[in-house]
C-alpha cells in the first residue's frame, strides 16, 4: 500500500468518520439532492434523489456493466442494482466497508447483480472495454493521480460508454481570504482530497477533453445540495465552537467543514458539480 492509499484509509478510519458515516449520515457518503421547491423532503429521500441523477445521467439499462469507483458500505450500488437491474462492480480500499457493502448485498439478495472488490479504483485489474457506465459520488478527489486514474476509466469503458462525477470544484485561490485558503487546506489535507486542487471551477470539462472524453457537460447544484451540508453545519455548530476555541479543527476535520466549508459554498468559492461524458 502506498502513502497516498494510507492517507485516504487513514481519514476513514478515523473515529469521527466512522460515527460520522455510521450514525449522523446512516452508511450514505455523499450530500443529498433537494429539488427546487422540495427543501422540507427529510435527508433520506434527498441522497436517494441524487443516487437516481446517478441512474439518469447515465441512462441505465437492465443488465449493463456500471463500475462504482469508491463505492463504501455499498448503498448505492445497491440501490441501483435493485432499481435499475443493472451489474455493479464495487471498488474501495476500506475492507471494512467492503465487508459491510457484501453484507448490504447479501441481505437485499442482490449477490448476482453486486460484486464488491477490495481494490484501489485508480490501479484495477480489469480489462478494455469492460463497462457500460461508470460513476464517482464525492470519490474522484481522493485519485492522487487524477490523469492517470481518467485515463483507465477511458480504457476500460466500452465504446459510447458514459462516466458522470458528482465532485467538488474550486475558485482560484486568489479569490480566497488567507484564512479561508487556510480552511480549504485543512479539509483537503484532512480528508485525503489529493487531487481536488485540479477540479477548477468551469475548467474541469477541458481537463476531461484533453484526456480524451466526449460529450461533456457540466451541471452546477450546489443550491440544491446546500440544504444537505446546512444539516450537518447545524449538528456540527456547537461541538465545532469548542473545537475552534481550541485550536483542533485539524483532528476533527468533518465537524471543521460541516461549518467552515458551508460559508465557503455560500460565497462561491467552492461549487458541487455533476460532470457527465462519455468515450
Amino acid at each position: 500500500m502506498n502513502i497516498n492509499q494510507k492517507k485516504v484509509l487513514g481519514y476513514y478510519k478515523s473515529l469521527e468518520s466512522k460515527l460520522g458515516y455510521e450514525y449522523i449520515t446512516k452508511k450514505v457518503k455523499h450530500f443529498g439532492y433537494y429539488p427546487e421547491g422540495q427543501r422540507n423532503i427529510s435527508e433520506h429521500e434527498a441522497q436517494q434523489l441524487m443516487s437516481d441523477l446517478v441512474a439518469k445521467y447515465l441512462r441505465l439499462k437492465p443488465n449493463q456493466m456500471v463500475l462504482d469507483a469508491g463505492c463504501g458500505y455499498g448503498v448505492v450500488a445497491c440501490y441501483l442494482a435493485e432499481k435499475s437491474k443493472v451489474n455493479i462492480v464495487g471498488l474501495d480500499l476500506n475492507s471494512y466497508e467492503i465487508g459491510k457493502a457484501r453484507g448490504r448485498a447479501r441481505k437485499l439478495n442482490l449477490e448476482g447483480r453486486v460484486k464488491f472488490e477490495i481494490m484501489d479504483y485508480s490501479r484495477t485489474s480489469f480489462t478494455k472495454n469492460t463497462f457500460d457506465a461508470i460513476f464517482t459520488l464525492e470519490t474522484l478527489s481522493h485519485a492522487a493521480e487524477l490523469k492517470k486514474t481518467l485515463r483507465q476509466f477511458l480504457n476500460i469503458l466500452k465504446p459510447n460508454g458514459k462516466v458522470v462525477f458528482f465532485e467538488y470544484t474550486l475558485a482560484p485561490e486568489k479569490d480566497f481570504t488567507s484564512r479561508e485558503l487556510e480552511m480549504l487546506n485543512l479539509g483537503i489535507e484532512g480528508t485525503a482530497a489529493l487531487g481536488l486542487k485540479e477540479f477548477k471551477h468551469d475548467q474541469f470539462g477541458s481537463y476531461l477533453k484533453k484526456i480524451g472524453f466526449k460529450n461533456i457537460k457540466e451541471r452546477n447544484i450546489t443550491k440544491n445540495m446546500l440544504p444537505s451540508l446546512q444539516r450537518l453545519r447545524r449538528i456540527a455548530l456547537l461541538p465545532y465552537f469548542l473545537i475552534k476555541l481550541f485550536n483542533l479543527q485539524r483532528y476533527f476535520v468533518n465537524t471543521t467543514i460541516a461549518v467552515e466549508w458551508y460559508e465557503l459554498m455560500k460565497k462561491g468559492l467552492i461549487r458541487y458539480c455533476i460532470f457527465t461524458a462519455e468515450k
